[in-house]
């Protein structure tokens, strides 16, 4: 993520905490960032700054075409799935959905229904994206279609909560779904998690798919969860957390969401949890470690060794129709030299440091 320049970050805090704020003068930079952090429309509301009306005005007309579509998609599905992340919480966290921008919808879905979900999908003109066949590093399917109006509608389809071997386990659709609660202001047959349950996947999901971005959008979403959760869905939380192992996963997110939103710290793990609470904790690489320590915990979450050969004979042997698509050509004969510069590109890669 871009870095925000200094000069912005006290209006910009106040904007995300739902106040006034004067944001003048702003640079093409500037703009882009936000833009990418996810903020635009969030602060054009807070500050009427008329270089952030195109951002703000292209949000408004795009939500009311994904809602028309996601109801469509609910309707159409012969099971319930769980409306994840930005979709929900663009629903039940901000005053506007457009408020909280999004590149597609996420679903969970157990992963009995992955025939199913996507047979109902094909039925309603979504196409699967082609994927690298790693089946045990791989636990989503991206579906996409193009409205009458020209505008694309992603679907992430989930069958764990990341694809991260290392969380993947911590927090089970079964589960969820039974702690599921109603998103009305989507459908009436809308579901999504609990505030509890979206803290923590808010948590996990910045570290295990996004090596410990600071994008702001992600952390206005803890902020509202924290802000809107008693004392008792606080003590909840962390006690969950303690017990998926991943309470300073959870610290960390948390302290950095208050640092950069200006918060008086509050119902942290200090405050409900034993200092021990937040040493047993899930192992993952940062962002500082190379890229063959990130591959290297994945491997190991896995429960056998067959398990973790097979993880990296499909990552080294893709299908050939992913490296078609990679490459963009349709010959056979380049195929064996295909694979060849994908496996020196991606060792090469192994040494890059995950932030890089």
């Amino acid at each position: 993520m871009p870095a925000i320049a200094p000069r912005l970050r006290a209006p910009i805090a106040a904007a995300l905490r739902g106040e006034r704020a004067v944001l003048s003068d702003l640079t093409d930079a500037e703009l882009a960032a936000f833009e990418q952090h996810g903020i635009a429309p969030l602060l054009f509301a807070a500050s009427s700054a008329p270089q952030l009306r195109g951002a703000a005005m292209r949000a408004s007309v795009l939500e009311p075409l994904r809602l028309v579509e996601l109801r469509r998609v609910l309707d159409g599905l012969r099971m319930q799935p769980l409306i994840l992340k930005g979709t929900a919480l663009a629903y039940s966290l901000y005053d506007r959905p457009e408020l909280r921008p999004r590149a597609d919808c996420d679903l969970l879905i157990a992963e009995s229904d992955r025939a199913v979900v996507a047979e109902s999908l094909a039925a309603r003109g979504y196409e699967q994206a082609i994927d690298s066949g790693d089946e045990l590093a791989l636990r989503q399917a991206s579906f996409s279609r193009v409205d009458p109006f020209g505008v694309t509608h992603v679907l992430d389809v989930h069958w764990a909560i990341t694809n991260t071997p290392v969380f993947a386990n911590a927090l089970t659709y079964d589960e969820l779904a039974q702690r599921a609660v109603s998103l009305p202001h989507i459908a009436a047959n809308a579901r999504g998690l609990c505030d509890v349950d979206a803290l923590l996947l808010a948590c996990i999901h910045r570290v295990a798919h996004h090596h410990e971005s600071e994008r702001l959008i992600w952390l206005v979403d803890v902020d509202r969860l924290r802000q809107r959760m008693t004392s008792d869905q606080h003590r909840e939380f962390w006690q969950r957390a303690a017990e998926r192992r991943i309470a300073a996963t959870c610290e960390t997110m948390i302290a950095l969401a208050g640092q950069w939103l200006e918060r008086t710290p509050h119902d942290r793990a200090g405050d409900w949890l034993p200092a021990d609470a937040l040493r047993d904790e899930r192992h993952f690489p940062d962002r500082h470690q190379r890229r063959a320590a990130v591959l290297a915990a994945n491997v190991a979450a896995l429960p056998t060794w067959r398990q973790r050969a097979q993880r990296v004979r499909q990552l080294a042997f893709p299908p050939r129709a992913f490296m078609f698509e990679s490459f963009s050509t349709r010959s056979r004969a380049a195929l064996p030299w295909l694979y060849v510069w994908r496996a020196l590109r991606g060792l090469a890669r192994l040494f890059r440091r995950v932030g890089e």
